[in-house]
């Protein structure tokens, strides 16, 4: 017979999932954010301006490689020149900025932000989870007090 679905294993669940959603954030803000703000920065808002990973003193990568793949959110708001003697420079139109600017920009993050707050999630669901079964004795009292049997 198979485990029921436990509480625990429902937070631990959820806790998972903030964890990768906190990580996808600092990827887009510290990897992903340093490209977008230094276009911003060189103001290659149209082709003609768009520039290159050496024009903005950045090393192109794997991560920029897999970002800024077809279909990617990132192209959605980078695109590159189309034209030939171009090829491999990248603008943000100027109707694109704000979006750019939200995803990817604004406020900084950095390592040790993102560490604290891994941190502190780890800590706040450790003690959620050593303290489930006096919450989970205390639920059954109150369930058995009040006639929660359903008869």
């Amino acid at each position: 017979m198979p485990e029921l679905v436990t509480f625990d294993i429902v937070l631990q669940g959820i806790f998972i999932g903030v964890v990768l959603a906190v990580l996808v954030v600092a990827y887009n803000k510290l990897v992903l954010g340093r490209f977008v703000k230094a276009l911003i920065k060189a103001e290659a808002v149209h082709p003609s301006f768009a520039k290159s990973f050496e024009e903005l003193k950045l090393r192109k990568n794997f991560l920029f490689s897999f970002a800024l793949r077809t279909r990617s959110s990132l192209r959605k708001v980078v695109f590159e020149s189309e034209e030939t003697t171009r090829k491999g420079c990248y603008y943000i139109p100027e109707d694109k900025l704000y979006r750019a600017g939200r995803m990817y920009g604004g406020k900084d993050v950095d390592v040790l932000l993102v560490a604290a707050v891994l941190i502190i999630l780890f800590i706040f669901f450790t003690i959620i989870l050593m303290y489930m079964p006096v919450l989970t004795d205390q639920l059954s009292f109150f369930t058995e007090l009040f006639g929660g049997s359903g008869k």
